[in-house]
């Protein structure tokens, strides 16, 4: 029939579409999980503290009762990280957003082929 814009055999292309644009949702979730798991690790690696031998000539404020002195020794390697993971999870998303357009875009071209193709038969 001209007009029919559904393919007469073979798989519907646009549940196929739908079916790839899930996987991309899923793929960008357990991508989001991962960055978000870097993203905390390198909060807690920067945020991590020993206790060290205080310098000579170190002041304290009057009224003190904690003598100790602290350092941060993974502090620049877990700021990295945070922000190479922060980053990568803004890159994910957008990668993700892109590839589901470009299958809804697809989809739509497949289809109004495959009318046209039984349109000319």
């Amino acid at each position: 029939m001209v007009g029919e814009t559904t393919p007469a055999s073979g798989a519907q292309p646009g549940r196929r579409a739908g079916r790839d644009e899930s996987i991309v949702w899923l793929a960008m979730s357990v991508g989001l999980a991962l960055a978000l798991v870097g993203l905390v690790d390198g909060f807690v690696m920067a945020l991590h503290r020993h206790v060290a031998s205080c310098p000579n000539g170190t002041y304290f404020p009057q009224g003190t009762t904690n003598f100790n002195c602290y350092v941060h020794p993974n502090a620049g390697a877990g700021t990295a990280i945070a922000a190479i993971s922060g980053l990568l999870g803004i890159l994910v998303v957008l990668s993700a957003i892109s590839v589901a357009a470009n299958l809804r875009s697809g989809s739509t071209a497949r289809s109004v082929s495959a009318a046209d193709q039984q349109a000319s038969s």
